[in-house]
């Protein structure tokens, strides 16, 4: 008899991250095998992003930051809390909120440069952020945008939200601070979400995911495999089944357009850019 297993958008969330966890947990001791049992395969070096400053301790920060995201991903999964009703409680998205939200996209970038200071590594040389590896951005940054809305449209024409509605009915939603900022007049609030979404996300994401977990995945395999993992871990962890497929695609973008510059600034305007033009959209739904 089949076991029919309900496929929700928690759960895509869940064998997403698993997921994860299982091509970090095969694949990469696959590569340091193969390495061992063959002297001449070298630390995979090819491509503008670098990886002579890592070494076998940032599998331990790999390790790290799939535990933080396993906490996020608790997080997302625990329950509402009830009001006196039983029914679950709104929460309003405060200033205050917001704030703490800002605090929390940083502290992982922040993680990332205590292990390159604890090692003496420079920042600005491992990701890059030298004006010389930036000046093809005005090429870079809206070509990586169109690419991006190339496929949005492609795939809305092709019925992607209809599909969402379909199999994940509510779960198809905006994500929280993006509805707030559709419904809210308060302009401090929406200020604050702009500032996060255009400055802080881009920056603190793109050190994180870009700069360091990309880099360190290939620098144990490869672009290839560096560049899907990356991607899938970044789409899952934004936990909005609406936004999982565009932003796995707009991550490999993002390590596409990292490993064509050598600069993060490239990934990083790319992110902040679309990321603006979204909300431009929602500023022009506002009004």
């Amino acid at each position: 008899m089949p076991i029919n297993i309900p496929i929700t958008a928690d759960s895509i969330f869940i064998y997403g991250y698993f997921l994860c966890v299982a091509l970090m947990a095969t694949v990469l001791p696959f590569y340091l095998y193969a390495r061992d049992k063959g002297p001449s395969l070298r630390p995979h070096q090819k491509g503008l992003v670098r990886t002579e400053a890592l070494n076998a301790f940032d599998l331990l920060g790999l390790l790290i930051f799939f535990c933080i995201y396993a906490v996020f991903l608790l997080d997302y999964l625990s329950p509402a809390p009830l009001d006196s009703n039983g029914k679950p409680q709104e929460i309003s998205i405060t200033p205050w909120i917001l704030a703490v939200g800002i605090v929390v996209q940083l502290v992982p970038a922040m993680l990332v440069a205590v292990m390159l200071a604890s090692r003496g590594a420079s920042m600005s040389q491992f990701l890059g952020l030298k004006w010389k590896h930036a000046r093809y951005l005005w090429v870079i940054t809206p070509a990586g945008v169109i690419i991006a809305y190339m496929f949005l449209f492609g795939i809305e024409y092709y019925g992607y939200s209809g599909w969402l509605e379909q199999y994940f009915g509510n779960d198809a939603k905006l994500q929280e601070t993006v509805k707030t900022y559709q419904e809210t007049n308060a302009v401090t609030i929406r200020i604050m979400i702009a500032l996060s979404a255009i400055l802080i996300a881009p920056i603190a994401e793109e050190i994180v995911f870009r700069g360091y977990i990309y880099t360190t995945i290939k620098r144990f395999s490869g672009r290839l495999f560096a560049t899907v993992l990356s991607s899938l871990l970044f789409g899952v962890v934004h936990f909005n089944i609406s936004a999982l497929i565009p932003l796995i695609f707009l991550a490999l973008i993002l390590a596409l357009a990292y490993e064509l510059s050598g600069s993060l600034w490239a990934p990083i305007s790319i992110h902040a850019l679309f990321n603006a033009s979204q909300l431009l959209v929602q500023e022009i739904n506002f009004h």
